[in-house]
């Protein structure tokens, strides 16, 4: 009977590890599923929004939702930056583990809940600026590291915010009031402008004169009319006193009025004149007065950690000692350097382009500020440049990363080989070229003086995101290459009408030397030619007419590039002719190549 008993103990036991074990695979095998409610909660008030048509599914992990990023089965972080997004934020920050929430330049309204390390424990890097927010600023985390919140409609004062740790700090444009706390004040007064009621280091100091002046001049006339009465009741004093006494009460308190009248003036004054100074500083902004404001904000993040990395849009947590400590694997090698991709301790993966001593011997202020401008640039067709490193020898740019590879690889596979091209249907190929096309247009027409200039188009920089997209990588940077431009060979001269030709020559050229134009080839016109974007149109116009003839090139079958149709494929070899014309002045501008190429799409 005993044995009966613990052979009953020992099958319960282990039905109910049995049960505790499937329990658990269960829950692994959910992933992210406790983060699920939350993302669901906010993507209901976006049904339709674009950005979030990816967002389905039991697992937020999964590696398919778009501006969700994971670490070990949980979301840590959400970037929804530009996503025409509304509603309210409340529901993001209930994920449990989140470190980085982006949601700048959305239409995103309501309160900001009150958070701290009972709601929020693990939250470093704070964007919500650009929106419609509202309430309070109720923050209390002391490992806060990045909280940006302006141009939104907070109010109230500074009291209830805490952030010891932060390095990027900017609340200006909201309706806050009140006296900034000592802690706040070591941020310049940019983080703050645009609040009319605050006050106290680094704006003008706050005016607390007027209650102690109101109470020691204007107590003086009752004073003395007391003391004027019991003089009077003994006999002690004249009328003459009680006359001098009260002319005294009378002069205190006119004045008080014009004390109080000559600060209320002055109060009135300089909010006027910080009004329209800083609506005429955001009117006629300069790039030269940006970098200065952008330079005394970094000099901020260095002194916490960062290291010589200047940080852009959603690469706030990017830190230069996690860089160079995380797990890289070698994407491409070329002229200007080696590119990896890098895993980050939190799980956020991006590319890193090291570029060459050899190209880039020195630091280069032109560089800085080109790079400080090419941070800049926000574009579905344009790789996002997170951050770079100039200094102490290592030349590190820091993009996103794209997983699936460039057209280089498409068109001639990963070693090099032919074939990569013959998965490419031609609605595919159309897609590319345009997508290359518009993102190339966006860096043209960007607003700056003078205007940019790609400089290095070329398959391998042409790179395709999760969906497929082209997107252009990699702007302006051979533009600042030290001995590129003595080792570019003169490209072949083709007559006009051998395109295939010109295709073969791109194709086999070396890297950069068989897209690049002619006037920048050695011995072609002037010494120290730069590129420029009529260039820029030419090497486009290669890769066009690589990419449309990528199977005639390797055939030789003269047909019709594809199944694109004999008049279509005609139509889009005479765009590339075009745009090689030898003569700059004779190619078309990127926006006319766009409007050509979109009769074919």
């Amino acid at each position: 009977m005993a044995d009966f008993h613990h052979c009953c103990s020992f099958l319960t036991l282990l039905l109910l590890l049995a049960a505790w074990c499937v329990r658990g695979e269960v829950e692994i095998a959910n992933g992210g599923h406790q983060d699920l409610p939350p993302l669901l909660s906010f993507k209901s008030y976006n049904p339709a929004a674009a950005a979030l048509e990816s967002w389905v599914g039991g697992d937020p992990c999964s590696g398919a939702w778009i501006g969700v990023r994971c670490s070990r089965g949980r979301v840590v972080g959400v970037f929804l930056d530009n996503a025409s997004l509304v509603g309210g934020v409340a529901p993001l920050l209930g994920l449990a583990r989140l470190g980085v929430l982006a949601v700048r330049r959305n239409l995103l309204s309501g309160r900001l809940p009150p958070l701290d390390n009972s709601t929020s424990p693990r939250l470093r890097h704070l964007l919500v600026s650009h929106n419609q927010l509202t309430g309070g600023l109720r923050v209390s985390l002391p490992s806060l590291v990045t909280l940006r919140a302006e141009h939104n409609g907070f109010h109230g004062d500074l009291g209830a915010l805490s952030v010891p740790m932060v390095r990027s700090f900017n609340v200006s444009r909201n309706m806050l009031d009140g006296e900034i706390s000592g802690d706040l004040s070591r941020f310049p007064s940019s983080s703050f402008g645009g609040n009319l009621g605050l006050c106290g280091l680094p704006l003008p100091r706050c005016v607390h004169a007027y209650n102690a002046l109101g109470d020691s001049v204007g107590q003086s006339p009752s004073a003395a009319m007391e003391e004027a009465s019991s003089g009077g009741s003994n006999g002690g004093l004249s009328k003459l006193s009680v006359t001098a006494l009260m002319a005294t009460g009378i002069g205190n308190a006119a004045l008080m009025v014009i004390s109080v009248a000559i600060s209320v003036a002055m109060f009135v004054y300089m909010r006027r004149k910080l009004r329209s100074w800083k609506g005429a500083s955001d009117a006629a902004l300069s790039f030269e007065e940006e970098d200065k404001v952008r330079n005394r904000e970094e000099k901020g993040q260095k002194s916490g950690g960062g290291g010589g990395l200047v940080c852009f849009d959603g690469g706030e947590e990017l830190r230069l000692e996690s860089l160079l400590k995380a797990s890289a694997e070698v994407l491409g090698k070329g002229v200007s350097g080696s590119t990896y991709k890098a895993v980050l301790e939190d799980g956020i993966v991006v590319a890193v382009k090291r570029l060459s001593a050899l190209q880039f011997p020195g630091r280069s202020k032109a560089f800085d500020r080109h790079m400080r401008l090419a941070g800049r640039l926000r574009h579905r067709h344009v790789v996002s440049l997170r951050g770079y490193c100039n200094s102490n020898g290592e030349r590190l740019l820091v993009y996103d990363y794209l997983p699936n590879g460039s057209l280089q690889s498409l068109l001639h596979g990963s070693n090099g080989g032919g074939g990569g091209a013959r998965s490419l249907d031609w609605a595919a190929r159309k897609a590319i070229l345009f997508g290359a096309a518009q993102g190339l247009n966006y860096i043209h027409t960007f607003p700056a003086r003078p205007a940019l200039v790609h400089a290095n188009v070329k398959p391998s920089n042409i790179l395709l995101d999760e969906h497929g997209a082209a997107c252009v990588s990699e702007c302006g940077v051979m533009r600042y290459a030290a001995n590129i431009q003595q080792s570019i060979p003169q490209p072949p001269r083709c007559p006009p009408g051998l395109f295939l030709d010109r295709a073969a020559a791109a194709a086999g050229g070396g890297g950069w030397h068989g897209y690049a134009a002619p006037e920048l080839a050695s011995g072609a016109g002037a010494a120290g030619a730069r590129a420029t974007q009529e260039s820029d149109v030419y090497s486009f116009g290669m890769v066009l007419l690589e990419v449309v003839t990528a199977d005639n090139a390797g055939d030789g079958n003269g047909g019709g590039g594809g199944d694109g149709g004999e008049d279509e494929t005609m139509g889009w070899v005479k765009i590339g002719m075009l745009c090689t014309a030898e003569a700059p002045e004779e190619r078309p501008r990127m926006a006319q190549v766009l409007a050509m190429m979109g009769e074919f799409m």
